[in-house]
């Protein structure tokens, strides 16, 4: 019986050793994906497919015009494990245009927060993530207030893509580059 037990506990140990290394690597490649722009866009499958077969996990809201609905979507963001959020825009256009941005959200003091101060504590790491998809596409990141992170409790910031189509697969490319040099980072 004791040998018996031994065993399963050895047997278990192993198992927990070998899959451990999935779980932790799959909740650092979980994001939001905030939609913003024309849904109906082709590139916005192409999105999905590139990210998908890079391994992320991903959960797509659709970007709300009233602040009732947002709020419902923060509060279903905010229970996620997820460790960045992307508020994105994405177009086909004749000519490229690429637009980052992080909010210009101060830190709270204090122990209650109000909501235009929650993503504020997460400014500094949204600074970073803004730079890292910044310098993939040689742009500058800007500040300004920024409506889809009101209230998000993670890192956060907004992208607008508009691309040709022959360059959407190499620009989809480059901002996976930014977002996992920003992941790496915090490793």
């Amino acid at each position: 019986m004791n040998l018996r037990f031994e065993y399963y506990k050895k047997y278990t140990l192993i198992i927990v050793c070998l899959l451990f290394p999935l779980f932790s690597v799959y909740a650092a490649d979980s994001i939001i994906v905030y939609r913003l722009g024309d849904k109906s866009e082709p590139i916005w499958g192409m999105f999905k497919k590139s990210f998908d077969s890079k391994g992320y996990n991903m959960s797509i809201y659709e970007g709300a015009d009233n602040i009732d609905i947002h709020l419902e979507h923060v509060n279903r963001i905010n229970k996620t494990n997820a460790s960045l959020m992307l508020a994105l825009d994405l177009s086909i256009k004749e000519k490229e245009d690429i637009f980052i941005a992080y909010t210009n959200t101060k830190k709270g003091k204090g122990r209650f927060l109000t909501i235009e101060e929650i993503h504020g504590q997460h400014i500094d790491k949204s600074i970073a993530l803004a730079k890292d998809i910044a310098t993939s596409f040689n742009k500058n990141v800007k500040e300004i207030s920024v409506f889809p992170l009101l209230g998000v409790d993670m890192p956060g910031v907004f992208i607008r893509i508009a691309c040709t189509k022959e360059l959407a697969g190499e620009t989809l490319n480059k901002l996976h580059e930014g977002i996992q040099k920003y992941i790496k980072r915090g490793q």
